[in-house]
């Protein structure tokens, strides 16, 4: 495959034989581009000539002398129209991009084709790797056993392998450490008929800074009247307060580019560190004080399937959920302990079906729906990651294990006179794990000796702003809708005409890496 540059410099050189019959030297093409040395020329010509577009005596002048069968007659071009996850599915969008050229002979002309940049290690067994380049053969229908392009719930585009069961499809990828995903319905966008290892652009690839960037290209808003630069990023299976669902473009930013590995002590609903663990291939250390919800996340991530069979049990009604919020209850207060399996399943249902959502909360009508509830627990089975490594510690002894590690810190909002956030949106304050008695002076003073660097998701309030005035100040801009058919309770409700639009109150504070 010729890149856009070389292909330019092998038409340049093309045309001039033409035209004068004997090749340009080095130093006439280096002209002819503008270019700043005649070693730059000649390391396009060595790539070039390197894949078999021409080839050129050493020390020997105007030998230049391009193959008669890559000529242009013989080359197709291709568009290489976006991205393909190889791995969890993104939203399928085609953006025009560059194009392609390869040799008439490697793919059969009387279809149509596209490339596509593929983001991802789920197909590695079949030698596609992060950063390669696939040409699909546009088809609706596959065999068992092929490789496509696969689109499911709504426009989400994955690159895997597809087999016909009995009522559904099972996407399988090709790499051990990962689970396959089963859909009802999945449309076949085309199959995989070559497959392209851009070395030259593989260390570039390999970046976290380019990593980072296609990601957030991934996720920009294109909706151009909206207040939200980028879209919600929705990886976590579980509903949770506080969530930053749209948030995750705005702190992927700021991310520094020479981070491997993340320490988040306020891991929660989980939405910034498995976006960046599953987009961006960090490792994440994940640690929180309540012990139920850790159990969950370690139950969701060694055995989703089994989790997944164990929800298909529950009837979502008013009647199990007021048995499952009773069971909770007795876990939590010490008189009657689930098992693991069990206790993961409980609470997922409970928090997941209830307003707010919360811990204990009550019952929300708009999941307490069959259909939804059979697309809510879809998301625990086809859940998967590696990488991610979550524990039950307070947040005090986490600072003394990782010194110079990155950390994302979520904590609980400051909630006080001259904050924006209402009480009442936190009906469960009183509970220990949410907000009530958190040492938020004890953060402030750890972060501040930190040296290896922090994003903070907090609340934007004057105290907030005063404590970290140090720090680079940053006041991203979202808003979303609540559910529909609920009451919001809080301040912005009661100052804008009774509509369910709530804008964010956040301030991110960032901190560079010291040592």
């Amino acid at each position: 495959m010729l890149t856009k540059k070389q292909k330019k410099i092998l038409d340049y050189i093309e045309k001039y034989i033409k035209i004068k019959e004997y090749s340009p030297t080095l130093k006439e093409i280096k002209n002819h581009f503008d270019l700043s040395s005649v070693s730059n020329i000649h390391q396009h010509i060595q790539a070039i000539e390197k894949k078999g577009y021409l080839k050129k005596e050493e020390n020997q002048p105007r030998s230049i002398e391009p193959y008669e069968f890559y000529k242009e007659p013989a080359l197709i071009k291709i568009p290489l129209i976006g991205i393909i996850a190889a791995g969890q599915p993104i939203e399928a969008i085609e953006i025009p991009g560059e194009d392609i050229f390869i040799s008439k002979k490697e793919i059969k002309t009387s279809f149509k084709h596209y490339a596509l940049k593929v983001q991802g290690n789920s197909m590695v067994d079949e030698g596609i790797f992060d950063g390669d380049i696939v040409i699909i053969r546009e088809q609706k229908h596959a065999e068992n056993g092929q490789t496509v392009v696969a689109i499911i719930d709504n426009n989400a585009a994955t690159l895997k392998k597809i087999y016909k069961e009995k009522k559904r499809f099972r996407l399988q990828p090709a790499n051990q450490s990962m689970l396959p995903l089963f859909r009802e319905e999945v449309e076949v966008r085309g199959i995989v008929i070559k497959v392209i290892r851009n070395l030259e652009e593989k260390n570039q690839i390999n970046t976290f800074s380019y990593k980072k960037q296609a990601f957030l290209n991934q996720i920009k808003s294109s909706n151009q009247n909206s207040i939200n630069k980028y879209k919600r990023v929705t990886e976590t299976p579980i509903r949770y307060a506080g969530g930053k669902s749209l948030g995750v473009g705005f702190i992927v930013e700021l991310l520094p580019d020479n981070i491997k590995k993340i320490i988040s002590p306020f891991f929660g609903g989980g939405s910034i560190e498995i976006a960046c663990n599953k987009h961006l291939g960090l490792e994440i250390k994940g640690y929180d004080i309540f012990d139920i919800l850790v159990n969950y996340w370690n139950v969701q991530i060694n055995e989703p399937e089994k989790l997944f069979k164990k929800l298909s049990e529950f009837n979502p009604n008013q009647t199990t959920y007021k048995q499952v919020k009773e069971s909770l209850k007795r876990h939590w207060k010490g008189e009657k302990k689930m098992p693991s399996m069990d206790l993961a399943a409980h609470y997922y249902f409970n928090h997941n079906l209830s307003y707010g959502p919360g811990f204990l909360g009550w019952p929300s009508r708009i999941y307490l729906n069959k259909d939804r509830y059979k697309k809510m627990i879809e998301k625990v089975r086809n859940f998967s990651t590696s990488g991610i490594d979550i524990k039950c510690a307070s947040f005090e002894n986490i600072f003394e294990r990782y010194p110079n590690d990155f950390f994302y810190c979520d904590p609980p909002y400051l909630l006080g006179e001259d904050t924006k956030m209402f009480r009442g949106i936190y009906p469960m304050r009183n509970i220990p794990i949410h907000h009530n008695g958190f040492k938020h002076e004890k953060l402030r003073d750890l972060l501040k000796q930190h040296k290896g660097g922090f994003i903070l998701s907090y609340n934007n309030c004057p105290t907030i702003r005063n404590w970290y005035k140090e720090f680079a100040q940053h006041f991203p801009q979202w808003q979303y809708t609540m559910g529909q058919g609920e009451t919001r309770i809080g301040l912005n409700r009661k100052n804008s005409n009774n509509n369910h639009i709530k804008e964010s109150h956040e301030i991110l504070i960032c901190c560079p890496p010291k040592v």
